[in-house]
Order: C-alpha cells, then structure tokens, then sequence
C-alpha cells in the first residue's frame, strides 16, 4: 500500500520518518480528516507543532481541504475521498466537516507546544503552582528581562564588592571577551533551571566542584606550577643539555635543558623543552641517540617530563575547578534575579512553560488528578517535526498518551499516537532537541500499544516531490561514505541505514562542482584598515562574482524552467533563483553587491538587523553629535559619513594639529572649504532641531531634508 496512506490510517498508530519533500505535512492533514471523517470528535484531537508558522500552515491546509471537500461536486468529491483510502458512503457527512470544525468550541486545537502548555496551567494553574493571572513572556519581553537581570547582577556585584558574587564577575569578566562573557550570560539562561538544581542540590558548590575534580581542597594553579618547578632535578637537566651537545643534535632542546638548569626558569619554560609546538609531547627523549646511549639518564629525563605533565594537567584541571566555581555562583545569582523578576510581574517566559508544565504532569501531587480529568479531553495525538521534541517535551507527551493504552482509560482501538520527523532535518541541541529520543518513543509506544492489542506502525517516507533525481542521488553517494553517514545520523538512530531518497520530480537537474576560490595573499596589512573591511581580492569576492556571472549568463541563454503554475517550460528569470549561504556575513553581502553590479535584479537581505545597520549608526551619531558636541570621534564619523561627505584627506587636513576640539576647529576654519562650510550648516541645523523637538519629530525633520536636497542615505 501507498506508505502515505498507510501513515494516515486512524485504525493504527503511527512514527512515521519521512525526507524533505515527501509529504509530511499533508500527511498530517489527511489524518485528520480522516479521523474527522470516521467520527472522532474535533476537541478530541491534539496536533501538536513546533513554530507558530507550522501550526498555521497545518490549520490552513485542513480548513482549505474540509472547505473545498463542502462545496465540491459529487463526482470530484468520491475521487477525492478515494485518494485517502476513504469509502465515498456519506458524503453529506464529508461535506458537513468544515461547518463541524469550526463550529468547534475553542477550535480545532493545532497548537504549539509551548502554546499548549500555556492552556493547560491555564486549566490547572492551582495544581501547577503558578499564579491563575500569569502572562506569558514572549521572545522580545523575556530578552529585556534577562538584560535587566544582566545589569542588576552587576549592580549587586559593585554594591557589595566583599562578595562572591563579586569576586565571580571580577573574575571572569577579565578571564573572558565580551561576547563570551555575553554568551554565557545565554548559557545561564537556558540552563538556569539545571543550575539551580545542582546548585541546591550540592550544598557546598565549591567544596563538591574541587572534589569532582579530585582536589581536597581549593588550590591555586600558579602555585601547582611554582611546586613543580621547585622539584626539579637539575642535576638532569644539565647531564641531559651536555649529552645532546655532545651528541650534536637537538641542540635547541639542549639549550632550553641549559636554561632551566641554570636555575630561575619558570614552568612554561621548563615545560617548553618538552613539548612540540603545538603544545605536544615532544619525542626526542625517545629518539635521541645521545640519550638513548645512557638508559638512566634517559629515564630520569622521562620522569622529569612526565612530572611537569602531569603538574599540568593538575593545573588545568585547579583553573577549571576554580572557574567552574565562579560560573556557578554567577548562574546561581542571576537566576534569582531573573526568576525575582518574572515573580513580580507573573511572568512565565517559554522554558517556564515547558518546565511547569513537565512537573505538573510527572512529579506533583496533583499528576494523576489532572491526567485523569485531560484522559476524557484527548483521544488522537499528532507529532510534527518530532526530530526536534526535547526530552522534557517528551515525557509531557508520553504522560498525555500513557492512559489511551493502560487502565480503565486502554481503547486502543478508539485512540492513537502519531509522530513524524526525521533525524537529518533536526536542529541538533535547539532547545535541548534529542532526535534520537524520536526512534526510542516509536519502540516504547510500539511494545505499549501492541501489548494492548492495538495496531501500531513504523512507516518510512522516501519519496521526494521536492527535488531531481540528480540532486537526491549525489545527496545519497554522499552520505553512502561510512563516515559521513556516521556524522548524520544521531547514536542509535534508523541502525545505520543508509539514507535513500525516491525522487518523483519528473524534472532534470543538476550538480556542478566549482573549485575552491581562494584570496591572494598581502604580505602586508595596513594596520588602519577596519577589521571587518575585505581586501580587494579575496575569496568570498571572487566567489560572489562568480556566482553573479553565472546567473547572469544562465538568464542570458534564457535556459528553461518549469512554472509551477502553468506546469510548462518558460524562459527562466531572476526570480527563479534561491542563493543559500550559511550565514549572513561577508559573502553573504558580497553576493548581493556583485548580483547588482551585474545588472541582476535581487530581493536583497531577507532580514535586517536595524541597529546594526550603518545608516542606523549615522542616525544615533546625528543624535549624539546634538547632545555632545565636543564628542570628538562621533563628529569625526559625521563628516566622513553621507550627512556630510567630506573625504578621508579632508577630515585629516581638519584635525591634523588642532588645539581645540574638532567641533571648534569645524566652526573656526568652515571658511576655508565648500564641503567644511556645508557640513558646519547642516550639523548647526540638526543641533538646533534637536533642541526644539523629540527624537522621532527630529529623525523625521532630518530625513525630510535629505529628501528636499535630492541626498540619500
């Protein structure tokens, strides 16, 4: 039987692991109204996705279907009916779906996950401890939540300089960059729950964290290396430095034994004249034949280097104790302060919603109560995108379905499970996403379901309607490799199936292959030069260019498309063209600069982060030129930026040898040149608007002008 069709069966329960293109989605929806169709009741059905945007999608397609199956004649309506493997014996009741569905209380419920958790504590806020009035904290409230809570552990670290809270940030704001320190800011907040638990847990968090690490006690790390160094035997340092003199070889590693024998060397030095480059074990211990040709001395110069290694690793191991400490305190005490702030507010953001959620149906007193009163609600779960079901997620799900096949609850045949996803699409570690959880639950729910006497089935879906042949098969020979198979599939994922695409696009395609574009090398860099400029031939520019051109000659020889539309061959255009790149970096830009300069149209960036923008930088400089006009580098930007176009030699003959600030020296020599004097007048105007009106009156005022003098940003 057609494995679509088999997935979309009411009678089983189904995982289904399905490829892109194949047709998830509207498997999905066919057993829906399928179920709708053999009578389940629509408030009984829970479809549970990932993205708003999928719950969306999902819900469109079901009321498109059920609308056109209500107004669609008889004969088209049978074959339709025939198409999912339904009997065409009632189609008065196929036709009366729509009205059904939505005259549903509440609606059909295709929901997110998080959304679904939302009602339920709703429902159950008493049970689940949390307020009856919460509000949920949407991305944009949680993230000015967290920053708030970023400050005000600053805050309390600089109020109270004595603590440890204190000594944390001291610590590892010096020991780690900005963005780290940032991103470990992340890190306390999508671990803040785990944090919390462990650091509850433990009591003592610095005494268990040195203990784990096998210390007794906390130990500085400099004084590990200052021990190490003080046990040296020099005695074999020197005999092993004139033996390799002798031997005339390896005398750089007989001058770094000299060194340390001498006496005063530290531990990185000491431990240098073992070690390669690379921070290796060196081997001309073993190797020399200097000091192979004394066995004891050899040996005595093993012991020496395997000393300092290990008073390495001892080190390594004191400086991670000592950070972890840190971390945890600093995790510990924003976490307080975010759950502090949410708590005033009653504020629950969507990791609350999952973690309430999750212990109110597997550890309150109240679980049974609730599941019992949710076993009457729900008789058909559907799974999308289950490759990317956290294992929190999971166990919320598995506590739903537990009574459809156990108890009093057990109608196996009345109620059934549904899953669909597949493992090579899933966002590894995305919200804690575990894909191999997904084969685990489709064999739990299996020995559950057919040990009720329930039918339970493992479809896969092969077929591709996205893609060619070629495609599909060049993806397969790839992953055909052993290697890279292992690097796709997740531990005990699909048992090391290789991964097999039917292609049933009945259209040609393609794979090219172009080589490695690589830079030219500059032997010297300006040291001026911004960081984030691309030098005038490197690859990424190169690349750009090339994938311009080859556009632009594909459009040139009108080479043949097929509309979706019409379903017919067409000459193609610019916009049958989808350039993927990893990030929105360097080629990304590139690409859209070389495309225009070609003379091909393009959408442009399909996101934009306005503040970092570099017109939206100009804009906030306006602003802060108006308040502070003695900021020397904010006028600097200013008259170098389209406000006022002044160029690199102008801005340098201006500053070079002033006395004053920048902005008195604009004012006293404006005289001088045309594009000084056009540039004095439109920033003396911009600080007098800025004087009379608010911030949108004066960006508003400004881009006004520009617009009125013919200038664009």
């Amino acid at each position: 039987m057609n494995p679509q069709l088999l997935a979309a069966d009411p009678a089983s329960s189904v995982f289904v692991t399905a490829n892109a293109g194949s047709g998830k989605t509207s498997t999905l929806v066919d057993r829906v109204a399928r179920l709708l169709l053999q009578g389940a009741s629509p408030q009984a059905i829970l479809c549970v996705t990932y993205t708003k945007a999928a719950a969306a999608e999902m819900q469109s397609r079901l009321f498109a279907k059920l609308g056109e199956w209500a107004v669609m004649e008889d004969v088209a309506l049978v074959e339709e009916l025939a198409r999912i493997d339904e009997a065409p014996d009632d189609l008065s009741k196929a036709r009366a779906l729509f009205a059904r569905a939505l005259e549903t209380p509440g609606g059909l419920k295709i929901q997110t996950i998080h959304a679904f958790c939302e009602k339920l504590l709703r429902r159950f806020p008493l049970e689940a401890g949390v307020s009856p009035g919460f509000t949920v904290l949407e991305d944009s409230a949680a993230a000015e939540v967290s920053a708030e809570a970023r400050d005000d552990v600053a805050r309390l670290a600089l109020a109270r300089p004595d603590s440890e809270v204190a000594r944390a940030y001291a610590h590892l704001s010096v020991e780690v960059d900005f963005r780290s320190f940032e991103a470990m800011f992340a890190t306390f907040e999508a671990r803040r729950e785990a944090i919390g638990a462990y650091v509850e847990a433990a009591g003592d968090v610095e005494a268990d964290v040195w203990k784990r690490l096998e210390f007794d006690a906390p130990t500085d790390p400099h004084t590990i290396r200052r021990q190490a160094v003080a046990a040296l035997n020099l005695a074999v340092w020197r005999a092993g430095a004139q033996a390799l003199y002798a031997g005339g070889k390896f005398l750089d590693c007989a001058a770094d034994l000299a060194t340390v024998a001498e006496g005063g060397a530290d531990f990185d030095l000491a431990l240098s004249a073992f070690c390669t480059k690379a921070g290796e074990m060196a081997k001309w211990v073993d190797n020399a034949a200097a000091i192979k040709a004394d066995p004891s001395l050899q040996q005595r110069l093993i012991d020496q280097r395997e000393r300092l290694f290990e008073a390495r690793e001892q080190a390594r191991a004191a400086v991670i104790a000592r950070d972890t400490v840190h971390v945890l305190t600093l995790g510990y005490a924003y976490r307080a302060v975010y759950e502090g702030a949410k708590a005033q507010s009653a504020g629950l953001d969507f990791a609350d919603l999952i973690a309430r959620t999750h212990e109110l149906l597997t550890t309150r007193a109240d679980a049974a109560w609730v599941l019992y009163k949710l076993d009457g609600g729900i008789d058909h779960l559907l799974l999308d995108e289950a490759q990317d079901t956290a294992p929190d997620q999971w166990d919320i799900l598995r506590a739903l379905t537990a009574e459809f096949f156990s108890g009093a609850g057990a109608r196996p045949r009345d109620r059934s499970v549904f899953a669909v996803g597949d493992e090579k699409q899933s966002i590894y570690s995305f919200q804690g996403a575990a894909p191999e959880r997904f084969l685990g639950e489709a064999r739990e729910h299996q020995s559950l379901i057919e040990g009720m006497g329930g039918l339970f089935r493992q479809v896969p879906l092969l077929d591709s309607w996205r893609s060619t042949a070629e495609v599909l098969g060049f993806v397969d020979a790839v992953y055909a490799a052993p290697q890279a198979l292992a690097g796709l599939r997740p531990e005990g994922a699909a048992g090391g199936e290789l991964v097999t695409h039917n292609p049933r696009r009945p259209h040609a395609g393609c794979v090219d292959l172009w080589p490695l574009e690589e830079g030219e090398t500059q032997e010297e860099t300006d040291p001026w030069a911004p960081v984030d400029i691309e030098p005038p031939e490197s690859a990424n520019k190169r690349l750009a260019r090339r994938i311009a051109g080859q556009v632009k000659a594909m459009i040139d020889r009108r080479e043949a498309v097929i509309d979706k539309r019409t379903k017919q061959a067409r000459p193609m255009h610019a916009g049958d063209v989808l350039i993927l790149v990893r990030r929105r970096k360097a080629l990304f830009h590139e690409i859209i600069r070389a495309l225009k300069r070609a003379g091909v149209p393009v959408g442009g960036q399909d996101r934009l982060n306005l503040s970092d923008h570099i017109v939206f930088k100009d804009l906030l400089a306006l602003a802060r030129l108006a308040l502070f006009p003695t900021d020397d580098l904010t006028l600097a930007a200013l008259l170098r930026s389209p406000f006022c176009d002044i160029d690199e030699q102008g801005l340098y003959d201006l500053a070079q040898g002033r006395q004053d600030t920048l902005w008195a020296e604009l004012s006293r020599r404006s005289g001088e040149r045309p594009e000084w004097a056009a540039a004095l007048v439109f920033l003396g105007w911009a600080r007098r608007a800025a004087a009379e009106l608010g911030p949108f009156d004066f960006y508003g005022r400004v881009l006004s002008r520009l617009d009125a003098e013919g200038r664009s940003m």
